[in-house]
């Protein structure tokens, strides 16, 4: 064989073995916390971590905290160590004075405005604190509707806002 052959077949095995198997790029991002439980973080976000963090998760003082700078493969985090970062080290003005309800509620949210989906179950501690799960901004898979239908409103909308808006 020649070189230039050589030299095709190893990037076509480098490329190979780059490419995620089948299934895995289809494959959707677990459910691990409940809309409602994302929506309680969203208030416990607005009230704890907009100020440094911006009230679109854009960043200011802090980093930002949706999109794929923050929730990238070259980022590396995983659900639990962002968990574990937020309920040890945030707010940075007083580390851990928040519930540990409000740190899962705060962690389902960021986990919404990556584009994880709501499931039935909510987020717990135990979840949380060992769940290996690299988080990843998914944009196809956000879903942050502006509108919401409530039973609880007899079928009224009930406006949320989208904290994520430009």
């Amino acid at each position: 064989m020649s070189v230039r052959l050589l030299q095709i077949c190893a990037y076509a095995l480098v490329l190979t073995a780059l490419l995620p198997r089948r299934g895995e790029a289809a494959s959707p991002p677990p459910a691990l916390y409940t809309r409602s439980q994302a929506l309680q973080g969203a208030s416990a976000f607005e009230w704890k971590c907009a100020s440094c963090h911006g009230h679109h998760l854009q960043g200011g003082v802090g980093p930002a905290l949706e999109g794929p700078i923050f929730a990238s493969a070259k980022s590396d985090f995983t659900i639990q160590q962002v968990y574990e970062f937020l309920s040890v080290e945030m707010p940075a003005y007083a580390p851990g004075s928040l519930t540990r309800t409000q740190y899962l509620d705060i962690t389902a949210f960021l986990l919404r405005q990556n584009g994880y989906p709501a499931g039935v179950r909510a987020l717990t501690d135990r979840i949380a604190s060992h769940c290996t799960v690299p988080l990843l901004y998914r944009p196809a898979a956000k879903a942050s509707p502006k509108v919401v239908k409530s039973k609880a409103l007899a079928g009224k909308p009930l406006i949320v806002p989208r904290v994520n808006a430009p």
